[in-house]
C-alpha cells in the first residue's frame, strides 16, 4: 500500500509539474479525500481550478518470494463554473484550460517514471490503460475531466 504521505506528496507534485508544463497561472488547489461523500463535503465550497481524488487502497498479489500491491488511483481536474458560463465561450474557455492540464498530468504518468520522478515509493501500472473522461455536474456542481489509474508499491 502506498503510504498516504508520499501519496499526497506525489499528487502534489505531479501537480505542481503539469502546471508549469500546461503554463496554467491560475490557482490550483489539490484536495484528497478517502470517500465520495468527503470529497463533496471538502468541495462544496471551492472556488477555481481543484484537483480532487481520493486516496487508494490496495489490492495484494503473492509472487514466489515476495508479494505485491497496486492501488486504484482517481484524480479530477474540476472547476465549479458559473450558471451564465453554460453553453458559451467562456464554458469552452475554461474546459480548455482544464484539458491542458490533464494532457499533461497524462504525460507525466505515461511516463514509465513517472510516479518515480516525484516519488520513490511505486510506479505507475502501464500495463493498463489509463482513462479520461469528461465530467459534468459533479461533487456538487463541479465539471471538467477525470483519470483512473493503478500504482504498483515498490516496498510490500
Amino acid at each position: 500500500m502506498i503510504p498516504i504521505n508520499s501519496y499526497r506528496q506525489f499528487v502534489a507534485e505531479l501537480i505542481a509539474h503539469a502546471k508549469a508544463k500546461a503554463q496554467i497561472e491560475d490557482q490550483i488547489f489539490t484536495r484528497l479525500a478517502v470517500t465520495e461523500s468527503q470529497l463533496t463535503n471538502i468541495l462544496k465550497d471551492q472556488a477555481g481550478i481543484v484537483v480532487a481524488g481520493n486516496i487508494p487502497g490496495a489490492d495484494y498479489s503473492n509472487t514466489p518470494g515476495y508479494f505485491t500491491s497496486t492501488g486504484e488511483c482517481l484524480l479530477m481536474v474540476l472547476e465549479k463554473m458559473p450558471e451564465d458560463y453554460q453553453g458559451t465561450e467562456r464554458e469552452y474557455d475554461r474546459y480548455a484550460v482544464l484539458q491542458e492540464l490533464m494532457v499533461e498530468i497524462v504525460r507525466v504518468l505515461m511516463n514509465h517514471d513517472g510516479f518515480h520522478l516525484f516519488c520513490d515509493k511505486g510506479e505507475v501500472d502501464t500495463s493498463r490503460p489509463l482513462t479520461v473522461e469528461w465530467e459534468y455536474n459533479t461533487y456538487g456542481g463541479f465539471n471538467g475531466l477525470s483519470i483512473t489509474f493503478r500504482l504498483k508499491d515498490k516496498d510490500v
